[in-house]
């Protein structure tokens, strides 16, 4: 009898160090995945670039020409300070965030290193962890790009942030508030903490330098006929994802970042289907602190063939939302230029 639980210890001995190790190596090995939520865990290397993203574009040489007033206007409000993690600029929100603003378009509009940290289908109070674990792994940083309608996602929703609590105990801790099941699987077996689809496309991103998650393809007619036979909705948040909003935007504003909070286009169909689309939008500003930039592009696209679906555009549809967005957001950016020639060049008259 002893001799078999000795057995029956040393197989679970053996088994959970294999764990241990096996998910170890793992997860060191995924910290390397071009993938973004990894540029928030692992250390920030200066001289390297985010993987799969290209150095923010350098505005041409003005060859005696007048500045543009936008670029005058960047410049003139432009404060740089070293910022010393991977971004500049950085994006949160669900899938809107993640599938809308392109780091290559935001780096060109905002001369900055740009990250998007956009999550399918994560509500606001996930945006919020994410933004704190940032912010303490790397400072704040100049910049903060909020789409706010992941106030409109179900808080309990762990979207794909479980992975991601390997490596953050407030993404762990989170977890096991909202599923105690789940956390205690994944500390059991460490290896269970892998098991998910964000664990493949981090080992492809480990093969191919992950790029930007803009949409290809225009919405089907018979999903447009489904939205227009659809019934009417009413849009409706939670006070923990409102709560989690204000705290995000009030936590930028204390380390000194500028916020946009900019709610990008909808289907023109679906949105004619929500009954408080106006209102809700309305209420939605309203909570928001002073001092911060509001864009509302919710109506800046309005062709059916530069939808993806109800509720992303695609890329044509981004292109269009973008040069919506420019007057807005690229006096927010650093772009360099000479204030005091642009200054002088905009005074002289012929």
């Amino acid at each position: 009898m002893y001799r078999l639980l000795a057995c029956i210890v040393l197989i679970l001995a053996t088994v959970t160090a294999m764990d241990r190790v096996l998910a170890s190596a793992l997860g060191g090995l995924l910290l390397r995945s071009s993938d973004r939520f990894m540029a928030i865990y692992r250390p920030f290397e200066p001289e390297a670039e985010l993987p799969g993203i290209k150095p923010p574009a350098k505005p041409p040489a003005d060859g005696g020409q007048q500045p543009s007033p936008l670029l005058v206007k960047a410049a003139l409000k432009a404060e740089p300070r070293p910022i010393p993690g991977p971004a500049d600029v950085l994006v949160l929100g669900n899938s809107r965030a993640d599938n809308h603003f392109p780091v290559s378009a935001l780096q060109d509009m905002t001369c900055g290193r740009a990250l998007n940290l956009g999550m399918g289908g994560a509500p606001t109070v996930l945006s919020a962890l994410l933004w704190e674990d940032y912010v303490e792994r790397h400072g704040a940083p100049r910049l903060l790009v909020l789409e706010p309608t992941g106030v409109v996602d179900n808080p309990h929703d762990l979207a794909d942030l479980p992975l991601l609590a390997y490596y953050s105990p407030r993404i762990d801790a989170f977890v096991r508030q909202e599923n105690e099941e789940l956390w205690m699987a994944n500390h059991a077996f460490h290896l269970m903490t892998f098991n998910n689809n964000q664990t493949m496309r981090l080992i492809a991103g480990l093969v191919k330098p992950a790029a930007d998650r803009t949409l290809v393809g225009a919405i089907p007619d018979p999903m447009k006929a489904q939205l227009a036979a659809a019934p009417e909705e009413v849009m409706t948040a939670s006070d923990a994802n409102w709560q989690a909003l204000d705290h995000i935007i009030r936590s930028a504003q204390a380390h000194g970042t500028r916020v946009a909070v900019v709610i990008t286009p909808y289907f023109p169909t679906y949105a004619g289907k929500l009954k408080n689309f106006d209102a809700f939008f309305a209420e939605l500003k309203s909570r928001l602190p002073a001092g911060i930039t509001v864009v509302d592009a919710r109506r800046a696209v309005d062709k059916d063939e530069l939808f993806m679906d109800a509720l992303h555009v695609n890329e044509d549809g981004v292109h269009a939302m973008f040069a919506a967005l420019e007057p807005a957001l690229r006096p927010l950016g650093t772009c360099p230029v000479d204030a005091l020639a642009s200054l002088s060049a905009a005074g002289t008259t012929h």
